[in-house]
């Protein structure tokens, strides 16, 4: 009695008929790949195929009858082995996908799409989501990636709850030259505006032109706030924010005489050569 043949349903990418491996997605769809391609683009693969004798022939009976079962879905597996094929790749749409994909291509030893994903990972859509790309930049200790995704965590207080879990997975040193890095900030920032040259009218004038004494509580009021706001995101913003009613106060407030203590305009001038002189740079790596 003759065996019916095997029907299976392959991916429209991945069907060629002179392939000679066949692998299952974890939702059931299979992949017909070349051999050569896998043993010359995966350290995984490559001692695997040459026990099993993987020639690059047409698939056999037994390859069609019992494909090799992955973990990964269908989308990592149709990007992973687009990459390792030397097909286009679609556009990645999240940092969820960039991650399984990256975990893949770690699991199977695939070096050319974990430099591919290398260099995508600082894309201004992934940046969006700064403490992410570093806690993934660190695992893989990508310098060129650790120091922008820093930068763009100075938006953010990363101590927030909702934070924790990513905090979680950055190796110690990482983590330690992220929060060093932002404390540095905070203290420099605090060391700028307490100059008194710069800032003569809160630190070191105790009187006003007219020789009455000047009440300071406005500004080193305004101080402390920028200082326990810089503790959560060390960057400095909105100053002269009219909803900020420790800076109006301090903006607003007059001597006896009428006349403003605390020059607004005169003041920000002053303070953004501060914020622009702040470090940006991460230690290096221990």
């Amino acid at each position: 009695m003759s065996s019916i043949p095997v029907q299976l349903d392959y991916h429209p990418l991945f069907s060629s008929p002179d392939a000679d491996i066949v692998f299952r997605s974890s939702e059931g769809t299979h992949y017909r790949m070349h051999s050569f391609v896998l043993r010359t683009t995966s350290g995984f693969f490559q001692p695997m195929l040459s026990l099993v004798g993987g020639s690059g022939s047409s698939p056999d009976s037994s390859s069609e009858a019992s494909p090799i079962g992955l973990g990964e879905n269908d989308d990592v597996l149709k990007r992973l082995f687009a990459m390792i094929s030397g097909m286009e790749v679609p556009q990645w749409d999240s940092l969820d996908k960039l991650e399984h994909v990256l975990h893949a291509a770690e699991k199977y030893d695939m070096p050319g799409p974990i430099s591919t994903i290398r260099s995508a990972i600082t894309a201004p859509r992934f940046m969006e989501d700064p403490l992410r790309v570093y806690a993934i930049a660190a695992r893989y200790q990508w310098e060129e990636a650790l120091q922008p995704a820093a930068e763009g965590c100075f938006a953010i207080a990363i101590h927030h709850q909702q934070y924790i879990p990513i905090l979680k997975r950055i190796p110690s040193d990482d983590l330690l030259r992220l929060i060093d890095l932002r404390r540095e900030r905070r203290d420099a920032f605090l060391h700028a505006i307490d100059h008194e040259v710069q800032f003569t009218s809160g630190n070191n004038a105790d009187k006003c032109s007219c020789s009455r004494s000047t009440d300071h509580r406005g500004w080193y009021a305004l101080k402390l706030a920028v200082y326990m706001e810089m503790d959560k995101k060390p960057i400095v913003r909105n100053l002269d924010d009219q909803n900020w009613e420790v800076a109006n106060k301090c903006w607003s407030y007059r001597c006896q005489c009428a006349k403003v203590v605390y020059d607004q305009v005169e003041t920000m001038k002053r303070i953004r050569p501060c914020i622009e002189r702040l470090p940006t740079k991460l230690r290096p790596r221990i």
